[in-house]
């Protein structure tokens, strides 16, 4: 019978009274020593071991007690064993966080430029409104290219001079190129989300998929959530009303920016909501899990539309 010990300096099968019968010596390196501890060397080689014949024990040898079989003092062993650790830490970190992190930091991104876009819009309106009130246009970035333009016919407006003009101008420029990194973010978001979330990109769309990992926390969280709560995620402060002074429960949280459930008549929502929110935590489970992208959820969201809207 031997026990098995798994040690920064090395692996030991060690028999009765202490005697070492097998040791796999690990590198001199901590971050090599980290990388072994953790990529299943060390079950690798108990198998390898129970193949010779060898009749190992349930548990582990002491860890310490294993390193002064071979001449390490305690000191020693702690204060390398310390290095080792802080290596093994930084290991589980980088596999703790996935790419769904990554998402999440993006949406937050597109978020905050989407806010900064709208402030500075409001503000170069009102700017280039006291030189042109009369202009009128709604889209924002075909308002911003008439500012470059500045062909102002009869206006009731102040005249400005080139300065003030170049000054308007050049925040004008400034808000494009912003309009212009809002669609490169954009279109990044997307190919995440189709590498990471191909089954939610595909049923939700890239935006809305983005969000609910957010709010969820991460891939992994919405996997592990049923569909009645992905329907309400978002709407936490109507769910906690409803269940504090009783008012009508919420039908839907931010999955209500989907398309077909934004369009849909209003007696028709709840229902369709709850449909998309089963496929999406059917989705986020297959996505986290296997990341095989399965047609069947988005045919079957198809069908119901149908049914629904029919």
């Amino acid at each position: 019978m031997v026990k098995l010990a798994k040690t920064p300096y090395g692996f030991f099968a060690i028999a009765m009274q202490n005697q070492i019968v097998e040791m796999k010596e690990l590198p001199k390196d901590p971050k090599k020593v980290a990388i072994e501890l953790n990529d299943g060397s060390f079950e690798e080689w108990q198998k390898k071991l129970i193949k010779k014949g060898l009749d190992v024990e349930d548990g582990l040898f002491d860890p310490l007690r294993a390193a002064s079989l071979i001449g390490t003092k305690r000191r020693d062993y702690l204060a390398y064993s310390r290095l080792v650790g802080i290596e093994e830490g930084k290991i589980l970190l980088k596999k703790a966080i996935g790419k769904d992190y990554i998402i999440i930091q993006s949406v937050a991104g597109l978020d905050d430029l989407n806010k900064s876009i709208n402030i500075m819009i409001n503000r170069i309106r009102e700017w280039y409104g006291l030189h042109y009130p009369e202009l009128k246009e709604e889209d924002h970035e075909k308002f911003l290219k008439k500012i470059l333009d500045d062909k102002r016919g009869k206006s009731m407006g102040i005249e400005l001079s080139e300065k003030d003009k170049e000054a308007i101008q050049k925040s004008a420029k400034m808000i494009l190129e912003m309009y212009k990194e809002k669609g490169s973010l954009e279109a990044y978001l997307e190919k995440l989300m189709k590498e990471v979330a191909p089954n939610l990109e595909k049923l939700a769309g890239a935006n809305l998929g983005a969000r609910l990992v957010d709010r969820a926390g991460s891939l992994k969280k919405l996997s592990e959530m049923p569909g009645s709560t992905i329907q309400v995620l978002g709407a936490e402060k109507a769910l906690f009303k409803h269940l504090r002074k009783g008012t009508p429960p919420p039908k839907h949280g931010v999955i209500f920016q989907h398309a077909v459930i934004n369009r849909a008549p209003r007696d028709k929502r709840g229902r369709l909501a709850r449909t998309l929110a089963s496929k999406m935590a059917l989705a986020s489970r297959i996505d986290f899990y296997s990341g095989k992208i399965n047609d069947s959820i988005t045919r079957s969201w198809n069908k119901r539309i149908k049914e629904v809207l029919n």
